[in-house]
């Protein structure tokens, strides 16, 4: 279960990432308003309350994506395993011991997972984000109208 969890523990941390950057482009775009308006002007505070709403806006796709992500690799997982989703929110299991040895633990399993992760996150990109796609992005789903499997056929659990 530790890929699944890898893969979350990536997504969330791409989001904090997305999130800081996100914050630090709206403090320089606010002081560049206040700078150039001066601070309260009509104009200068209308284009701050644009820029904060374009912002949120980003911020609940990219909080979208993190959560589509999550859902399309627990999916993924439970047509492998048997999983109990509930169990599994509560997060790592790690041994007991001093808090070092834990974080060890949980970054060796989010290291064993970085491959299937990087697969995942690449065969989901044009759900998470669709308008990030190519231009060439419309002819990639050559399975059929409506198919999003990605994979040239779905495995047998055989192989």
């Amino acid at each position: 279960m530790s890929e699944e969890t890898a893969a979350k523990e990536a997504l969330q941390a791409a989001y904090a990432s997305a999130q800081r950057d996100y914050d630090d482009l709206e403090e320089a775009a606010i002081a560049a308003c206040q700078a150039i308006e001066g601070e309260g002007g009509a104009s200068g505070s209308s284009l701050a309350s644009r820029l904060r709403s374009l912002g949120n806006r980003v911020s609940e796709r990219l909080k979208g994506a993190l959560r589509l992500g999550v859902q399309k690799a627990l999916g993924v997982v439970s047509t492998h395993y048997v999983v109990d989703f509930e169990h599994l929110a509560t997060g790592y299991i790690v041994p007991d011991g001093d808090d070092d040895a834990k974080v060890e633990a949980m970054e060796q399993a989010d290291a064993s997972a970085e491959g299937a992760a990087t697969t995942l996150a690449g065969l989901f990109e044009g759900d998470l984000f669709p308008d990030a796609a190519d231009d060439g992005g419309e002819g990639e789903r050559s399975e059929g109208a409506g198919n999003t499997c990605r994979w040239p056929r779905p495995r047998s659990p055989s192989r």
